[in-house]
């Protein structure tokens, strides 16, 4: 078996962060084409919601963890 590098280290806190304010940029603006120009989004409003919801799950839980380890 070849020597393999070892894993890559990550903030995982950060990228959950980034991941989740991309979901709260994607709610933004479709409450903006849904309240402010009446365009019909569907479900989209509310998966970017559970998107939302669950990235700062996933900040708090990575932070935790980040921290036990840190």
């Amino acid at each position: 078996m070849p020597n393999q590098p070892p894993p890559v280290q990550i903030n995982h806190p950060l990228l959950f962060g980034l991941g989740t304010g991309l979901w709260a940029l994607a709610l933004a603006v479709l409450a903006i084409l849904y309240w402010g120009f009446d365009q019909p989004v569907g479900r989209w409003l509310w998966v970017c919601l559970v998107g939302l919801v669950l990235g700062v799950v996933g900040v708090i839980y990575s932070r935790h963890s980040w921290r036990a380890k840190h």
